[in-house]
């Protein structure tokens, strides 16, 4: 990607409030990265949806305050994405039934790659978009 834009990095509390602030940021960031609507809208779901995820379930039995950041850069061929918290991890149940636990689901139909680590130390989503012209 030629003339690639600053990342984007942000920290946050993990807090309902926090997850438009971070749409409104990547909202701005990702036409600077050339990113077209399409892709945008997918890269929102995509981070919407992990970011989400923090808010909801890695505050969730959390001793000390739970921060969410983000970051999105632009790569030779697209965009890596990441969000990660200092939550914990919990395990989506076996079965989700219809309306709950398909994130990461969603997360994997939306950009090219998604790998999910859990740690003692919070949960991190790397994702990556592949931008072809």
């Amino acid at each position: 990607m030629t003339n690639a834009p600053t990342p984007l990095r942000l920290r946050l509390p993990a807090v309902p409030a926090s997850l438009a602030v971070v749409r409104d940021h990547l909202r701005t960031w990702l036409p600077s990265a050339a990113v077209n609507a399409s892709a945008a809208a997918d890269i929102l779901l995509a981070v919407g949806e992990a970011a989400s995820n923090a808010v909801e379930h890695a505050v969730r039995g959390a001793t000390r305050n739970v921060v969410l950041e983000v970051t999105a850069r632009a790569t030779a061929t697209g965009l890596a994405l990441t969000v990660r918290d200092n939550g914990l991890w919990h395990a989506p149940p076996a079965d989700p039934g219809d309306y709950r636990g398909h994130g990461s689901r969603l997360m994997r139909a939306l950009v090219d790659t998604v790998t999910i680590t859990p740690s003692p130390q919070g949960t991190t989503v790397e994702m990556r978009k592949e931008l072809r012209t």
